[in-house]
Parts: structure tokens; C-alpha cells; sequence
């Protein structure tokens, strides 16, 4: 039971924190290439605690989620800045239909009639979101709506990646993998560092640390979890209770509170988290 109950908070933190970090001016590009640094150099050890060779299959994979990662962060933070947290993560929610497109045009599987409905769901609460003012009151221009487009489909990559090495078959690959996603992600951010004017500040890398450790984290956790309850329960309980934790935290402790709109786009997407993972 501890994991099942883990795995929604660390995700959760994953959510906040990045609005804490924006909230006390941190350069949150900054903090996601030391987040990436410390995710790779965890990994590393697993990998190192038990080697495995590493196949040019998983190396070329690494790569591509590596340039996802760093291509949805890029595309995340203005988000973030301009919709909070819980309209942020209600959107990243809606990247479920990309492997789930995946899954029907690529593996041929067919969608359960509950994983139908959580997608029809989703596209029920994409307009929702994308018109709610968020917590800076703005209208939204076709440049936000490409943002909140291009983070939903390059997240949906991540996660098409994800079900690509599930259906692969190979979890002792799992480290090997997540070494090179994390390392690609590590020196595409290293390289924009100019770009977004990082500075590595004590605060800076102390975020990075822990987002790292967070994110090596739940990977561990998921494992466990899977292990005892399966799928079918752990990832439609850890994606709606980490959303509700999200919008339940910005509006308790900084008053971060959607509008109308927003509020029922949240809600449609935490039920459709709920059927599209069955």
C-alpha cells in the first residue's frame, strides 16, 4: 500500500515544485538541466549496481525521448507561467491520447469501450482548458494555444516511447534506457544554457537534486507498485490522485485557483485519467 500511495505524491511534487521554483524567480530551465544532470547520474548507479549491455536500439531511443523531454520542458515552462499549475497539469494529462493513438495505428490494439470514453473525455476538456484565463487573466492567442499543442503532443512522445519499450519486452533495459534519456536531456539543456541565461546557484542545483531525486524515484516506485497491484489499478489511481493533489495544494497554499471553465476541464480530465488507464 505504501507505493501505491507514494507514486501519487511524487508525482504531484513534480508539479509543484516547478511552480515553487517559478514563484521565488529560480531560473526554472536552469533547475531542469540539473534536474536532468542528477535523474542521469542516479540511473548511472543503478545501471552500474547491475550492468547490462546496452543494445543501439535503447542508445538511439534514449536519444529521441532525451530531445522529447527537453522539447516539452521548453514548451512547459511558459505554460506553467501563464496557466499555474493545475491547468498545466490537467493539459499534460491530455498527452494520454498520443500512446493510446499509438496503440491502435501502430501495435493494432483496440480500446477498451471505458478507454474510449476517457478519450472522448479528454477532447470534451481540451477547449475547457485552453480558454481558461489561468492565474495571469489573459486571453488566449493562437501562440498560446501552439504552446499548450506542442507540449501536449511532444509529453504524448515520452509516453508513446514509454509504451514502445513496454511492448519491447525488455525491463532489464530500463536503466540502460534511462541513463541516455536523461544524459541527451542533460546536454541538450547544457547547450541552450546561454540561451536562457542559466546560473548555477546553490538554490538552483538544491531544486535540481531533488526534482532528480524525485523523478529517479517514482520510476522505483512504479516498478513496485506494479508488482502488487498491476496496472490496471496503479496508473488510473497515481494520474487522477496526483492531479487532484496538484490543484488541492496550488489552491490551498497560494490561492492558485482556475476559473469556471478550468474548474470543470480539471474535473472531465481526472475522470477520463481514470478510464483511458483501464
Amino acid at each position: 500500500m505504501l507505493f501505491l500511495l507514494l507514486l501519487p505524491a511524487l508525482y504531484a511534487f513534480q508539479n509543484v515544485a516547478a511552480r515553487a521554483v517559478q514563484r521565488v524567480h529560480l531560473n526554472l530551465y536552469a533547475v531542469g538541466g540539473f534536474t536532468y544532470l542528477f535523474a542521469a547520474l542516479i540511473y548511472a548507479a543503478f545501471l552500474a549496481l547491475r550492468p547490462v549491455p546496452l543494445p543501439s536500439l535503447i542508445f538511439y531511443a534514449g536519444l529521441i525521448l532525451g530531445a522529447l523531454y527537453v522539447i516539452t520542458y521548453l514548451l512547459f515552462v511558459p505554460t506553467l507561467a501563464d496557466r499555474g499549475v493545475s491547468i498545466m497539469a490537467a493539459l499534460c494529462q491530455l498527452s494520454a491520447l498520443v500512446p493510446m493513438a499509438g496503440a491502435i495505428f501502430i501495435w493494432h490494439e483496440q480500446p477498451s469501450p471505458l478507454r474510449w470514453a476517457g478519450a472522448i473525455l479528454c477532447l470534451i476538456a481540451m477547449p475547457l482548458l485552453t480558454l481558461d484565463r489561468g492565474i495571469t487573466d489573459t486571453h488566449l492567442t493562437w501562440r498560446k494555444v501552439l504552446l499548450f499543442a506542442g507540449m501536449i503532443v511532444a509529453n504524448g512522445g515520452v509516453l508513446l516511447g514509454f509504451k514502445w519499450f513496454e511492448q519491447l519486452d525488455q525491463p532489464e533495459q530500463l536503466n540502460g534506457l534511462m541513463v541516455t534519456t536523461f544524459a541527451t536531456a542533460t546536454v541538450l539543456m547544457a547547450v541552450l544554457w546561454p540561451f536562457y541565461h542559466g546560473t548555477a546557484t546553490r538554490a538552483v542545483v538544491g531544486w535540481g537534486l531533488a526534482c532528480g531525486l524525485c523523478y529517479a524515484g517514482a520510476a522505483v516506485v512504479v516498478v513496485q507498485a506494479l508488482r502488487r497491484y498491476g496496472g490496471v489499478v496503479v496508473f488510473p489511481f497515481a494520474e487522477a490522485t496526483a492531479l487532484a493533489m496538484t490543484v488541492a495544494y496550488a489552491a490551498l497554499f497560494w490561492r492558485e485557483l482556475p476559473g469556471k471553465a478550468g474548474f470543470v476541464g480539471v474535473a472531465v480530465v481526472t475522470v477520463a485519467a481514470v478510464l483511458i488507464n483501464l
